[in-house]
């Protein structure tokens, strides 16, 4: 997935043992099958593995690093030293007048020194289609690899627990809110996706999409919903999605923030009362202009600790936050005006002079070139039929056409 080169190798083992110790003359033999996963990093050579017993359903992502050797004469096969595992199992067995199993203690491995224990990202119970246990297992599998890719790729992990609630329809999701909360909602935040506490939800159209799964994981990770200026919150998300979905940091140059620049007021910004394309355009503008990422994570991470914005804002860019407003919506201010002055009265306008997104990307031109087009789709992009079009009288013959049919 990504840049990052991910191993995953399912494996069914079985751990056969004499489970003793609670008669003198009785012993109990028993097989316990234990998944197993494990996620290879090519950048640090080492490994992370990841358990689930039999019948459980949250994996349990273990608290050290394997580390991986090149066998001698191949540059694609690795090795490690033999690796002891503790799994937690428990297992009932009816004995006449015996004391009853005590469940073996569960294992506390420790991380080696200067690695961050990994059990802070463990992932997760999934709640929903107990009849579907591919789908249970799919919705899992996504949020392993988002979890994977962003401790590698971005430095990003989340804390505590995740429950993953899915269902066949969206009556189904309401179901599974009023088991989480013992509340019913009249109406949901989303029937798309939403969370609440340690649960995310995710409706029958979302479930399997990787990159609602994966901006629902990220949000959690930063914990967008709970910093006192909404704005930080929401950039911060977007930039670390954008990082996951392209592997490169978003740039103002990008059509959906200059496409909120030339429609929205900057000032909109400053009111609260902007979109969050404008918010994460502001944001980094803020970046470009003052410093680097590292000093907005530094202004975040103040702000999740209860900081006011002006005095966090000022400690990481050295820039009074009034100042920031004032020189963001007096860029945002120019960029409009230059867009203005260029934008094109229609497509075939437009066509001579800029080349369209290839169908591939979805064809036509960002909304800012060709204002007077209508959106249809929201997307922030006109025109989407024009790239199949490559000379002007083809397009025109396609108007005619459209024309006449509806005089018709």
């Amino acid at each position: 997935m990504k840049n990052l080169v991910i191993a995953g190798l399912i494996a069914i083992i079985a751990i056969g043992g004499a489970l003793s110790g609670f008669a003198a003359s009785r012993t109990v033999e028993k097989t316990v099958e234990v998944e197993m996963q494990f996620w290879v990093s090519t950048a640090s050579s080492s490994a992370f593995v990841s358990t689930v017993q039999e019948g459980a359903e949250e994996w349990i992502t273990h608290d050290f690093r394997v580390e991986l050797k090149e066998v001698p004469g191949s540059k694609t096969l690795f090795f490690s030293e033999p690796v002891t595992i503790s799994v937690p199992v428990t297992v009932e067995v009816e004995v006449e007048a015996e004391p009853a199993l005590t469940p073996l203690p569960a294992a506390r491995p420790h991380a080696p020194p200067g690695e961050k224990p990994s059990g802070r990202a463990t992932c997760c119970t999934v709640r929903g289609m107990r009849d579907s246990r591919t789908a249970q297992r799919a919705v899992t599998a996504e949020v392993r690899e988002v979890i994977a890719y962003a401790r590698t790729n971005l430095g990003l992990t989340h804390e505590g627990r995740i429950t993953i609630n899915i269902s066949h329809t969206v009556g189904g999701l309401h179901e599974r809110y009023e088991d989480a909360f013992g509340e019913r909602l009249d109406v949901l935040p989303n029937e798309c996706s939403f969370q609440r506490g340690e649960h995310m939800f995710f409706g029958p159209a979302c479930r399997s999409d990787g990159a609602v799964i994966a901006r629902e994981w990220i949000a959690r990770a930063v914990e967008a919903p709970y910093v006192s200026a909404r704005w930080a919150g929401v950039a911060t998300r977007d930039y670390y999605f954008t990082r996951y979905q392209s592997g490169r940091p978003p740039s103002l140059r990008e059509d959906r923030y200059r496409s909120a620049i030339f429609h929205e007021p900057a000032r909109h910004f400053r009111e609260g009362r902007a979109s969050e394309g404008l918010m994460t355009a502001a944001a980094l503008y803020a970046v470009e202009s003052y410093g680097t990422f590292e000093d907005w994570l530094a202004f975040y991470e103040d702000l999740l600790e209860g900081a006011e914005v002006h005095t966090a804002f000022e400690a990481a860019f050295g820039v009074e936050l009034l100042r920031f407003y004032s020189d963001f919506e007096t860029w945002a201010e120019r960029q409009q005006t230059i867009m203005l002055a260029t934008a094109y009265k229609s497509c075939a306008e437009a066509g001579r002079y800029l080349r369209p997104r290839s169908p591939a990307e979805g064809g036509g031109f960002a909304d800012y070139h060709v204002p007077l087009e209508w959106d249809d789709d929201g997307d922030g992009y006109v025109c989407e039929e024009y790239s199949r079009f490559h000379r002007e009288e083809e397009l025109s013959c396609l108007v005619v056409g459209e024309l006449s049919s509806e005089e018709e």
